[in-house]
């Protein structure tokens, strides 16, 4: 299953029980080749948003000299079919222009820079934590190496980024080859015979994932057809509707059950949609390319690991850019686990995307790295709260 399997599990985590906390299960070491591939010079592209982007993105910067350049601020560049460059990567509609600046693809996902410039100004937005903002792209994506017929793939992207002014959005989408890999077809047909005969929808479980599920192999090369059918925000300063506005903090905080519901049914139907008015900004519309992906695999590696414990426990492989690590576990069927993995000096490599086994490496000594494998409910519970001890690789050691 690899990373696939991995990820898949967290997607269906509701329909299995946790495990309580557990005794410990791996821990491994091990060393190899540093990637530190030739930097270019830094020459200013016009319009280069990696290189912008570079000390907020959650994957630190991506590497110029194996970036693909699509559309720059001039957008005189002429393709290979003769097409203007802003024909192909520039669209608009509604008063919203949709720029793809540059692309760059590993052996784990593709990186794309966008620019969206709003004739009108943009809504005050909110900024994360991070200090970064964020469109929502809501996509239909067609894939060259998936089958004729597929449903297209897609659904929500985040747009990681920053408003450059009110009119001008700039940031990087990601696309992981996990979230584009799964073939679903035997699964759709399931569910279409279930129907047919009356019976029940069959449930996605561990043990039976891959009985319905298969998984494409992403070549080294290949096309994307992406659509872009509506962008979303998040407004800097929510609002909820009128019948709030009505009631105190104390009468909302002292109503029943009952009461709640009630209350609740008077409320906009709106309000339980997304995207809504109160909380977001939002526009409709058809932003449509065509890319040609190819990853750039001169600086990735695959190592195999392939140890587990008695328990079957272990460490599958470890999928390594100059962007990013992947960390494929291998655990049994309900039992789950949380990987850390520390770098040569002893620092933890964080999470660069909604999912724990995605880290980014920028600013990390990799030539040595440290992979410990914990019960997830006692890391989550306990062992976490050592990060940033001098201990903690002492305890990691002791309970993993």
């Amino acid at each position: 299953a690899g990373r696939e399997g991995r990820k898949r599990k967290n997607m269906w985590r509701g329909l299995t029980i946790g495990l309580g906390s557990t005794a410990a299960v791996l821990a491994l070491t091990f060393t190899f080749c540093v990637m530190n591939p030739v930097m270019a010079k830094e020459i200013p592209v016009l319009g280069g948003i990696f290189e912008k982007m570079a000390d907020i993105f959650s994957f630190g910067k991506l590497p110029e000299e194996e970036t693909t350049q699509l559309y720059t601020v001039e957008g005189e560049d002429i393709s290979e079919t003769g097409e203007k460059k802003e024909e192909l990567y520039q669209k608009s509609d509604g008063g919203i222009l949709v720029t793809l600046t540059e692309e760059y693809a590993t052996n784990q996902a593709i990186f794309i820079g966008i620019r969206v410039e709003n004739e009108q100004e943009f809504p005050e937005t909110a900024i994360f934590a991070d200090g970064t903002q964020q469109i929502r792209f809501e996509t239909n994506e067609r894939y060259s190496f998936r089958r004729q017929g597929d449903e297209l793939v897609g659904g929500i992207r985040d747009v990681q980024g920053t408003f450059e002014d009110a009119h001008t959005f700039i940031g990087i989408m990601r696309i992981d080859y996990s979230e584009i890999n799964i073939d679903g077809s035997k699964y759709e047909e399931a569910l279409r015979q279930a129907e047919a005969q009356g019976e029940d929808a069959p449930m996605l479980t561990d043990e039976n994932y891959y009985d319905y599920m298969e998984l494409y192999e992403v070549p080294d090369t290949f096309t994307l057809n992406l659509e872009i059918t509506r962008l979303v925000g998040y407004l800097a300063n929510p609002t909820r509707p009128d019948e709030f506005e009505r009631k105190s903090a104390e009468e909302l905080e002292a109503m029943s059950d009952e009461e709640w519901e009630a209350f609740m049914a008077t409320l906009p139907a709106e309000w339980d949609s997304y995207p809504n008015k109160y909380e977001h900004w939002y526009q409709d519309g058809s932003w449509k390319f065509d890319l040609d992906i190819v990853q750039k695999k001169e600086n990735t590696q695959i190592i195999s690991v392939n140890e587990t414990n008695e328990a079957g426990i272990g460490l599958e492989s470890l999928e390594i850019s100059p962007v990013e690590m992947t960390v494929n576990t291998i655990a049994p069927s309900g039992r789950y686990v949380f990987e850390v993995v520390l770098d040569a000096d002893g620092r933890p490599l964080e999470s660069g995307s909604g999912n724990t086994t995605e880290l980014a490496v920028a600013g990390h000594d990799i030539s040595t790295v440290y992979v410990y494998v914990c019960d997830e409910t006692e890391y989550l519970d306990s062992l976490k709260g050592y990060i940033g001890s001098e201990d903690f690789q002492e305890i990691l050691e002791r309970e993993a």
